[in-house]
């Protein structure tokens, strides 16, 4: 009897507010509300959407504010509306949209290893976040050259998938890079003595405009008359290694007056007239300490001599003297024409080679300075007019001045990573 009179009491509230002419139940207010609602994972919640038609002062009892909509939940929510009622209502939060995402192009070597299908897309995105990426098909296999299609799906958490086509150039590339010019080459049996090997010889490959060229010299030994096998390699970006042999002959030792030549007699005359042009030079160039005269020796080597190819075999001595009377050289004869002076002002110094080299040498001093060992390197180059005098590794770290430190001693401010020949050729099997 008290339920019932209860809802009467109700009926004849709610027609007064609403001055209805007809009659409107509580039944009716329970119809134009949807208890369940869905939305989809980052949309807003809206009042709205829990009416057939939204009363004016329909509203949210729960405080919404801190439900995070991009994830999928289940809310329990209360709503008032018609002044009077007060309802348990639900709001699901799910994801039904796939991930978004663009396709990267890709150029694909046959023989080669198939990338991993996430990295043939790119820009991805998903509200819930990605689950998977794999290729549709599994990965693909392809032998021929051409231009293919390859799908890629993309699956979110919640079992959206979208298919991304990415574009495939695949080549088909079995031809290792071909040598041109590999020669034999023939020395003295100076230690001093340098050799380019890289000396007129090129490379080339069909689809690879960079293949990776090393030459292996462990066996040859310097200053030991005899002939030696140098191997060199190359290998393309599909993996073909080309290798072919040379020799190197390197010849005894004449000896005159004490003195040690290259494989022919050596003019003593002229052996010492270059040591009297840097003694009596380093006499011009001595400063107040050794550093000050290090400095002075490298200037006026930067600015007398200019760069020129050198194409033949030469010791130190010969490479200084072409420094000193022809003020002109190349990289070898920079090198050797300091180290003279720096020998002669009683400067403790040693070469350092390019390592890997990579189409020809490149050489440079290393000089002990106030207890520490610098790099010094007086070359003139297109890129660089300055000295590098006195530099750390750090400050000399270019594509010029790749270096193997496992051969040198300790520079000042450290021995960073570097290359060693074994691992550099290891690269190429």
């Amino acid at each position: 009897m008290h339920n019932f009179l209860g809802k009467i009491g109700a009926f004849i509230y709610c027609s007064a507010l609403l001055g209805a002419s007809v009659a409107f139940t509580i039944s009716d207010a329970d119809k134009n509300l949807n208890r369940t609602v869905t939305i989809e994972a980052g949309s807003k919640i809206r009042i709205e959407d829990f009416f057939v038609e939204c009363p004016e002062d329909a509203g949210f009892i729960t405080d919404i504010s801190a439900i995070d909509t991009k994830i999928p939940a289940v809310y329990r929510l209360r709503v008032i509306y018609d002044r009077v009622f007060e309802k348990d209502v639900i709001l699901k939060i799910e994801d039904h949209t796939a991930p978004k995402g663009i396709p990267l192009p890709k150029m694909q070597y046959a023989s080669l290893e198939w990338p991993e299908a996430s990295e043939c897309v790119g820009c991805l995105y998903d509200l819930s976040g990605i689950a998977r990426i794999e290729y549709l098909n599994g990965t693909p296999s392809y032998e021929y050259t051409g231009d293919y299609t390859v799908p890629v799906v993309v699956t979110d958490w919640y079992d959206n998938s979208t298919i991304i086509n990415v574009p495939f150039h695949v080549t088909d590339d079995h031809n290792a890079p071909l040598f041109y010019g590999i020669h034999d080459i023939t020395i003295g049996c100076s230690e001093d003595a340098v050799i380019d090997y890289y000396s007129g010889i090129t490379w080339k490959d069909d689809y690879d405009e960079d293949p990776k060229v090393v030459v292996d010299t462990s066996r040859v030994k310097m200053g030991e008359a005899g002939s030696y096998v140098i191997t060199y390699k190359a290998k393309d970006e599909a993996g073909n290694v080309r290798r072919q042999d040379a020799t190197v002959n390197i010849k005894e030792e004449v000896f005159e007056d004490g003195v040690r030549g290259t494989g022919a007699a050596w003019d003593t005359t002229v052996h010492r007239e270059v040591y009297k042009i840097a003694e009596d030079l380093v006499a011009k160039l001595k400063g107040k300490n050794e550093t000050e005269t290090a400095r002075n020796i490298y200037t006026w080597v930067h600015s007398n001599i200019f760069y020129r190819p050198v194409n033949e075999s030469q010791t130190f001595e010969e490479a200084a003297l072409r420094g000193f009377t022809q003020h002109g050289g190349d990289c070898f004869t920079y090198y050797s024409t300091c180290k003279m002076l720096l020998d002669c002002a009683g400067i403790e110094n040693m070469m350092v080679i390019r390592y890997p080299i990579q189409h020809n040498g490149h050489y440079w001093n290393l000089v002990k300075l106030d207890g520490e060992w610098y790099h010094c390197d007086s070359t003139l180059f297109d890129y660089h007019w300055e000295v590098f005098f006195k530099c750390t590794d750090e400050e000399i770290k270019d594509g010029h001045h790749r270096f193997d430190g496992s051969m040198l001693p300790v520079r000042a401010g450290g021995t960073p990573e570097y290359i060693t020949e074994q691992q550099e050729t290891e690269n190429i099997e």
